[in-house]
């Protein structure tokens, strides 16, 4: 999901899904030992993977601004607006307060 939404606005890469369990041949060539795993490639090659979700803060329910700092981090999108540069802060949920937890 947090892809499509990314995908959607980053015309300039191309997002790829790849099902582990119909590619093995793949899983194995790429050394996919964790799922979920993101392998970021720049003109054919892997230059950085996301594996699990300790890049994202750690938990599977993050946002979607979260990858996309991550992407725009390693150079695979351009940032679109401020909160992708990382230049404001989010906050995560509705009832976030003030208290600078949980901000990204």
């Amino acid at each position: 999901m947090h892809l499509r939404e990314i995908a959607k606005q980053h015309i300039e890469t191309r997002f790829v899904y790849l099902n582990a369990e119909k590619a093995p041949f793949f899983i194995k060539k790429l050394a996919i030992k964790v799922l979920p795993t993101i392998i970021l490639f720049t003109d054919g090659v892997a230059e950085d993977r996301i594996v699990g979700f300790d890049d994202l803060g750690g938990e599977d329910d993050f946002d979607s601004i979260v990858l996309a700092r991550r992407l725009v981090k390693a150079k695979i999108i351009d940032a679109k607006n401020k909160a992708e540069e990382g230049r404001i802060t989010i906050k995560k949920g509705k009832d976030a307060d003030d208290s600078g937890e949980d901000d990204y």
